[in-house]
């Protein structure tokens, strides 16, 4: 089973659409800038910052479509925004006030998980589930690369491949298992893995959405038409650390964490499409209010 090349990918968004996933990753990165001032001032008792993966996670969510049943990992902020999950009831979770802020089913986007890779089972469990009963459904499960060290994951892909279970893995590779790097758990990229397990996969590039949405869209074809698995890895940053009770700057390198930084997909596709005449001055200032006014209410609900 050959490791699928880039180019088999090459299915380009509209523009409608590329203007699509830029405002998505606007929206995110301010929800998440508000989501840690809030942290800081007591309001919110953890948060894992999805900044840096923005673009992988509006590319796969606009690529799958509303359809999919989605089983999160506990990063996936942009993912849920998307879905329909309000920063409101997103925050009530953070903030210890409710088990899950939002309703499972009406947003076909389940509860986060904390314990790493149990949502590749739930989700796997999840598809085989529905095709006994007769039912469509396509599953999407999101993992980090520090989950796939654990059993649960090979499980979960072992048994996806031999039962022909109709789910998308997606996998935000940032590089870090907390501050474990990638390199000291494993010694082969998990889409060669996925491989060995009867899985078709793809690696991408996770700083374009573009190149993700267009992964991501023939993944998702593969998976209704095939009604077989599939993997996407896709390689991100991490700006901040794990969670806001991470000092990433114990075990990461100044000149590494500025590397990141440096490479954030928000502003560099804000000036690539700005460049494209695709967005103007009037576009971004629409986002703005809406993103203030987001985090203005959060502030005066939360603070």
């Amino acid at each position: 089973m050959a490791l699928k090349s880039e180019s088999e990918y090459a299915t380009d968004p509209d523009s409608d659409t590329r203007r699509s996933l830029l405002r998505h990753m606007l929206v995110a990165r301010g929800i998440d800038e508000e989501a840690r001032q809030l942290h800081k001032q007591g309001a919110l008792d953890l948060w894992p910052s999805c900044q840096g993966q923005e673009a992988a996670q509006v590319g796969s969510a606009l690529a799958v479509g509303p359809a999919p049943t989605v089983f999160p990992s506990y990063r996936e902020h942009a993912v849920a925004l998307l879905r329909g999950v309000t920063p409101d009831e997103l925050f009530a979770q953070w903030a210890g006030r409710t088990f899950c802020g939002w309703d499972p089913r009406r947003v076909r986007f389940f509860p986060y998980t904390m314990v790493l890779a149990a949502q590749t089972l739930h989700a796997v469990g999840y598809s085989i589930g529905q095709r006994l009963q007769g039912l469509e459904d396509f599953v999407v499960v999101y993992i980090g690369d520090g989950a796939t060290s654990e059993g649960d994951m090979s499980e979960a892909m072992n048994l996806a491949a031999v039962e022909s279970a109709a789910v998308l893995f997606v996998c935000q590779n940032n590089g870090w298992a907390i501050s474990k790097p990638a390199e000291e758990q494993m010694r082969t990229s998990l889409a060669e893995r996925a491989r060995g397990f009867g899985i078709e996969s793809a690696r991408v590039p996770g700083q374009d959405p573009e190149s993700v949405y267009s992964s991501c869209s023939r993944a998702a074809a593969h998976v209704r038409g095939e009604r077989a698995p599939y993997l996407v890895e896709i390689q991100v940053g991490r700006i901040h650390g794990h969670s806001t009770s991470d000092a990433q700057e114990v075990y990461r390198t100044p000149d590494d964490i500025a590397r990141t930084r440096a490479a954030d997909p928000v502003p560099a596709y804000a000036s690539r499409l700005s460049g494209l005449g695709l967005v103007d001055t009037a576009w971004f200032d629409a986002v703005d209010k809406e993103v203030r006014e987001l985090r203005e209410r959060l502030t005066k609900e939360y603070a």
